[in-house]
């Protein structure tokens, strides 16, 4: 595994300096920023150089969509990040503790890990059963951070029976530290996470996470070099193709219309990811309706933003607005998001505009037969009480002097 920083991605193949000409292709086709071809390209010379940007660092949602539109195959996305990362290397207080709070698999506790320590004694089994590599096996379910809030339903689900189940407690793709501007932190989780993986034995990792399969696929491989010795995909593909098999079916029925969220790692993914998601939707009944951003053109739902503006946690609601804005105008009553962290992030948003938030798999699994006594939303509300608390407490430290 390499050492290095965010810019390691931006120049895989060492070709930028004969192929980057600084054209602003990448801003210029931005669905936020929407910048002007001239205004592009002098904000990318800037980014490029290490200049202070007029817009870039101010307005960017992080959200991949940049990546697809380089005509020379770079990540200006990377580029962005190292520029992140250098004003918060350049402020002297690096990434704020209430945000180190959400990182596991680096060596100090998390929200996760204390959350975990809250689940009844019967889930708490579960996820001492689910710590150890399975047998040797075709394929195996990776369950990350948050699919472990919730390990009753997942072990007791009839369409994952065939899965053989790992998830120890402390294993994480690094995405968090990732996005927030810890390179650091990304490094050593993906070392850690890696090392437990040394000994899982199986030629496909099907990932309960879009996001993890993401980020085992292309962040650990683009930014670090790291490689696994298996195929990853995530669970909406695998389910894709069980339901094309005819391996599974239809129990119960969701006949209604819905508004469907693109999370930021999907363009990433690309179409087959795409396909399978709206598949599954539209095969349990759903009649999906798109937003005005979806796919390569989505916008975020505005967690990672929290890292502008020396980190100002008013930011992600801002860019939150919108998404929200977009599901108003869509007339739907229902939204439903793939990635937990949009399920988390945008139903106070949506439930102000009378819009109830859905986790797509959790009721998709229900559909096929699943049953889930405790759901994601009543974990996840004790996880927001638990990362409010740290935030409370660490912003009255700082104020006192203390931090």
């Amino acid at each position: 595994m390499k050492a290095g920083s965010y810019i390691n991605a931006f120049d895989p193949d060492g070709k930028s300096e004969k192929l980057c000409k600084d054209c602003g292709l990448c801003l210029h086709k931005c669905p936020v920023m929407q910048m002007g071809k001239e205004e592009a390209r002098e904000e990318h010379s800037r980014l490029r150089n290490g200049e202070k940007t007029e817009r870039v660092l101010e307005e960017c949602t992080f959200c991949y969509d940049c990546n697809q539109y380089c005509p020379h195959g770079l990540n200006p996305l990377a580029l962005i990040m190292e520029r992140i990362a250098d004003n918060i290397r350049a402020s002297g207080k690096g990434v704020p503790e209430y945000l180190r709070y959400l990182f596991t698999g680096h060596g100090e506790s998390s929200v996760f890990e204390e959350l975990y320590r809250t689940l009844p004694e019967s889930e708490a089994a579960v996820l001492d059963k689910w710590a150890a590599p399975p047998p040797k096996s075709g394929e195996v379910l990776f369950i990350g951070c948050i699919g472990r809030e919730i390990p009753y339903g997942i072990e007791h689900s009839s369409a994952l029976a065939s899965l053989p189940k790992y998830a120890p407690r402390d294993a994480c793709c690094g995405e968090l530290p990732f996005r927030l501007g810890d390179f650091e932190a990304f490094a050593k989780t993906v070392k850690h996470t890696a090392s437990l993986f040394e000994n899982l034995q199986t030629d496909r990792l099907i990932c309960y996470c879009g996001s993890c399969s993401h980020t085992f696929n292309n962040l650990w491989r683009e930014y670090l070099g790291a490689k696994l010795d298996f195929e990853v995909i995530s669970i909406w593909e695998w389910l894709s193709d069980q339901v094309e098999k005819g391996q599974l079916t239809v129990k119960r029925p969701i006949e209604k219309t819905v508004a469907l969220t693109d999370s930021c790692y999907s363009s990433e993914l690309g179409e087959r990811f795409y396909e399978a998601v709206r598949r599954l939707h539209r095969y349990v009944g759903m009649e999906v309706i798109e937003l005005e951003n979806n796919r390569d053109q989505n916008l975020c739902c505005g967690m990672p933003s929290i890292v502008r503006n020396n980190f100002d946690v008013t930011q992600p609601a801002q860019v939150a607005a919108k998404k929200i804005e977009q599901l108003a105008q869509s007339g739907a009553s229902d939204l439903y998001c793939y990635c937990p962290g949009c399920f988390m992030q945008l139903g106070g948003g949506a439930k102000k505009i009378g819009v109830r938030t859905h986790y797509s798999l959790e009721e998709i699994l229900w559909a096929l037969g699943d049953d889930y006594p405790v759901a994601l939303r009543e974990r996840s509300r004790i996880q927001g009480k638990m990362f409010t608390q740290k935030l409370i407490s660490v912003m009255a430290g700082e104020s006192q002097g203390h931090v």
